[in-house]
């Protein structure tokens, strides 16, 4: 199953504290996520790629794209194995920015 992409102006954020701290968080049909990555818009095939990665595992995942910039979301279910995919994957794509 492929990842889900939304335009960012229909991502509903929230805020809540998670891992030791304060987390963009929304929903989607259902689903909590959580915002685990922020990338350049220029770096949006890397990063959905890495969705699609999330997807392969069973890990929830959701992209939303705006003019500027392209986020990740991980499904607050698989946070684990998210984690995990997350540390072996992402060299050289920068840190989620709050």
């Amino acid at each position: 199953m492929l990842p889900k992409v939304l335009p960012e102006s229909q991502v509903q954020v929230f805020k809540f504290w998670f891992n030791g701290a304060l987390q963009d968080g929304t929903h989607h049909y259902n689903e909590l996520y959580y915002r685990a990555l922020t990338v350049e818009a220029e770096k949006r095939t890397r990063l959905y790629h890495l969705a699609c990665r999330f997807s392969e595992q069973q890990a929830g995942a959701l992209v939303s794209v705006a003019d500027n910039q392209c986020s990740l979301w991980i499904s607050l279910r698989s946070q684990m194995m998210a984690a995990q995919l997350l540390q072996q994957r992402v060299r050289g794509l920068p840190r989620p920015r709050l």
